[in-house]
């Protein structure tokens, strides 16, 4: 409890009032002697002539392809200033509070170190210091906050030292820079952004005076946790302020009845922080910590925030929505009836309630027709349409009372008469990934690396490796089509065997449907993702030419040389296959993926631009035509929930054989987007979870959007190369080769001597055992010349 006005404490011991009335008066006295004597030699100090070089440490800054800032990484938040930028509000309210004589001392304030005796002799407790400013300063530099007579000396020292060698607005500047202001701010321009969102020289004598107030101790004079006690210290600055003549008395009375005023700090959605994250980790590894976190670097990105917040958006959604499907696993946390009045929680702090953000919700009640929530301060109403999904219809049957659970305020487009209402809402357990990238340059536009950094730091878009499924395919037919295949060469779809790695022929692929088609077009095979003949191709070309093609269209990651290659049991990297579908849009070539356009040091000058690393994955014309294949996958094939979109696409379906991971890979004639669904631990996504229904409805949706956003527009269309012959097939629809290998138009007449006459790969692709023959090839060598790939050693993949 506070004394009363007319109450005075006791008067402390005397051995500890002499201790408080003595100490700035020896420190004085042995300043002066040993500055008069020239003893100070004696004590090691730090060189202040330093100070000319020394610059705070800064932040880092990420920005975006517009030049907003981002994120920022550092262990100080430091806005700096400029000698002459210290507004005279500011300086008049510093000076009247911590050092008054500032501009007519020499570092140390003999009539500071008075008042100061007075003050303390009258207190139980040191209630006034002898620091000057510039002995702050010092401190700050320098020296421990340890309070040691010998520190004390030392930063003495400093401040005569310091005051000879620098001017008075150079010690201001730095003090300004360096003064720590609570919530991990430092400088008094960091602090003016984020208590009042403005620039030290908009400041009102109030403002000022708060800032100025908050010096002494940070941690303990918080405007957020106990603004009585900073309204109290900003008032005794303005004070201050009045008596030494800074303020008229008008203007100090009106400060003191002006409210404190700092911002709501509410919760921020962090903008991509997958994509910040990949970029800390480069520039550690590549820069080291310290200059990350104090180095001041600034950082150009490829982000694009409009294609960013669209993945953010289609994967939550699309993730959601197929959570969803397995049925509602029950609240997330209960509070006990005699405390739901005074529950508060933790993510409650500073909350807006807009549409489409998630917030944690306390059942209040509920009964047949709607659900009582509150969150916050607010008291929303769940009605039936918002837990229908969970299989019940009215919502006691899914909440009671008590209950904590996650709520949705539906955005208006979900509507069909665009009224927003609050939705029951879960945390999906199944994860994902999505990323865009600019295919011509590699930049990765938007990145989104799981349903929440926050749940999870783990980068699925550059650090998952999981099987492809079909999606693999492309690099199957790419190779084919460099042999001199054609989209309408045609297998053999029907029951087969291959060697496996125990050199038997154990390895038996069967089609997604478990039926075969017998004669089809390669074309036909790639477009509704028949396995038997892309495993069949894959063999009649050697699976070593696929691994040439896949490694040129940039998969880094391990190849098993075996049959099942074709059907993507592999393990494989995002990133790293929608870079490899970006080159064939590219016209056959690769770019490397990248996230950081430039950087500049903290003086301006660039520190690394980002030079692009190119590779020739195939030719412009085998390039179109697999595009041309790809365009079929949607228009006829498993990814036909792509056609109404107005503009050309070539993509890829990709789904294991147990649903255990959902791909969708697609390109327009600009950007190639990828989506991929799954669980961590791998399980199955559930049956018919399959690419087009899992991952190519998130695809659609980041789509959707960047045509509203005008990112992607409508009709682009790929344009082909030269030595590309488009040969009319009926129906409106024209077919692709490479020049010279079209069909010729007049259909030949089939050869007399039947399979025995078409070249070996086709042979090959057509036999069949009959029964009670061995199952294996008549032809079982290529012609003179190109051998056939022996087994590697790596073990087959699951």
């Amino acid at each position: 409890m506070e004394p009363q006005p007319w109450h005075r404490p006791p008067p402390p011991p005397l051995k500890r009032r002499l201790g408080r009335w003595l100490w700035p008066i020896v420190i004085t006295a042995v300043v002066g002697a040993a500055v008069g004597i020239g003893v100070g030699a004696a004590i090691h100090m730090p060189r202040v002539d330093s100070l000319a070089s020394y610059t705070p440490t800064l932040a880092t800054e990420l920005y975006d392809r517009q030049g907003n800032l981002y994120k920022t990484y550092a262990r100080e938040r430091r806005i700096l200033l400029e000698e002459g930028q210290l507004p005279p509000t500011l300086v008049n309210a510093l000076i009247a509070t911590e050092d008054a004589n500032f501009f007519r001392h020499g570092g140390i304030d003999a009539l500071g170190v008075v008042r100061a005796v007075l003050a303390n002799t009258r207190s139980d407790r040191r209630s006034e210091g002898a620091s000057t400013l510039t002995m702050q300063l010092a401190r700050m530099l320098f020296l421990s906050p340890e309070k040691k007579w010998r520190r004390k000396i030392e930063e003495s020292f400093l401040a005569v030292e310091i005051e000879k060698n620098y001017t008075k607005d150079k010690i201001l500047t730095l003090y300004c820079n360096l003064a720590p202001l609570g919530h991990g701010q430092y400088g008094m321009e960091a602090g003016a952004q984020f208590y009042f969102e403005k620039s030290v020289g908009d400041l009102t004598p109030a403002e000022a005076a708060t800032l100025v107030g908050i010096l002494p101790r940070p941690s303990d004079y918080s405007p957020y946790r106990r603004p009585e006690l900073v309204l109290k210290r900003r008032n005794h600055v303005l004070g201050r302020m009045l008596e030494e003549g800074y303020l008229s008395r008008a203007d100090h009375d009106a400060a003191v009845a002006s409210p404190l005023g700092v911002v709501v700090q509410r919760p921020k959605d962090e903008l991509a922080p997958y994509f910040a994250e990949e970029i800390r980790k480069i520039l550690e590894n590549k820069y080291g910590a310290t200059r990350l976190y104090e180095g001041g670097l600034r950082v150009a990105t490829t982000l694009d925030p409009v294609i960013q917040s669209a993945v953010d958006r289609a994967l939550r959604r699309g993730l959601a929505r197929l959570d969803k499907r397995r049925g509602w696993r029950g609240h997330i946390g209960r509070v006990l009836e005699n405390d739901i009045a005074a529950t508060e929680l933790p993510t409650w702090s500073g909350l807006e309630l807009v549409p489409g953000r998630w917030y944690q919700g306390l059942v209040l009640g509920a009964d047949a027709t709607t659900a009582r929530v509150k969150i916050q301060d607010e008291e929303i109403t769940v009605t039936s349409e918002g837990v229908r999904w969970t299989g019940k219809t009215r919502p006691n049957e899914v909440l009671s009372r008590g209950e904590i659970a996650w709520f949705r305020l539906e955005e208006a487009d979900e509507a069909e008469d665009h009224a927003p209402r609050w939705k029951l809402e879960q945390e999906p357990e199944i994860e994902g990934a999505a990323l865009v990238l600019e295919s011509a340059t590699g930049a990765v536009r938007g990145m989104a690396g799981g349903w929440s950094f926050e749940k999870s730091r783990f980068n699925r878009a550059v650090q998952a490796e999981r099987q492809v499924g079909s999606a693999f395919k492309v690099f199957v037919y790419g190779a084919a089509l460099e042999q001199g295949l054609t989209p309408t060469d045609t297998v053999f779809d029907g029951p087969t065997a291959f060697k496996g790695a125990d050199g038997r022929l154990s390895y038996m692929p069967q089609n997604h449907t478990r039926k075969f088609s017998g004669i089809i077009t390669l074309r036909a095979a790639l477009e509704q993702s028949v396995n038997v003949p892309a495993v069949k191709v894959q063999d009649m070309i050697g699976v070593r030419r696929v691994i040439d093609f896949a490694r040129r269209a940039g998969i880094d990651s391990k190849l098993p040389p075996f049959p099942s290659l074709a059907l993507g049991a592999a393990d494989l990297r995002p990133i790293e296959m929608a870079a490899a579908f970006a080159s064939f849009g590219n016209g056959g070539t690769w770019v490397e993926p990248y996230l950081i356009e430039r950087i500049d040091g903290r003086d301006g000058r660039p520190v690394e631009s980002h030079l692009p690393k190119t590779r020739t994955v195939t030719s412009p014309q085998v390039a179109y035509v697999l595009t041309h294949m790809l365009e079929g996958v949607i228009d006829r094939g498993t990814a036909q929930k792509l056609r109404d979109l107005p503009f050309d696409i070539a993509g890829k379906t990709g789904t294991t054989d147990d649903y255990s991971d959902a791909w969708f890979i697609g390109y327009t004639p600009r950007y190639t987007i990828l989506a991929w669904v799954g669980y961590d631990m791998k399980k199955s996504l559930g049956r018919g979870m399959d690419g087009s229904a899992a991952a190519a409805p998130i695809w659609k949706m980041i789509a959707e959007q960047g045509l509203e956003a005008g990112w992607l527009t409508k009709d682009e269309r790929f344009r082909a190369p030269s030595g590309v012959t488009l040969v009319p097939m009926g129906e409106g629809f024209q077919e692709a080769y490479v020049a010279g290998r079209q069909p010729p138009t007049e259909a030949a007449a089939p050869p007399a001597e039947g399979i025995a006459d078409l070249p070996w790969y086709q042979q090959r692709a057509f036999y069949t055992p009959k029964a009670g023959e061995p199952m294996d090839s008549p032809v079982d060598a290529p012609p003179p010349g190109e051998e056939r790939p022996a087994e590697g050693e790596e073990p087959p993949p699951e």
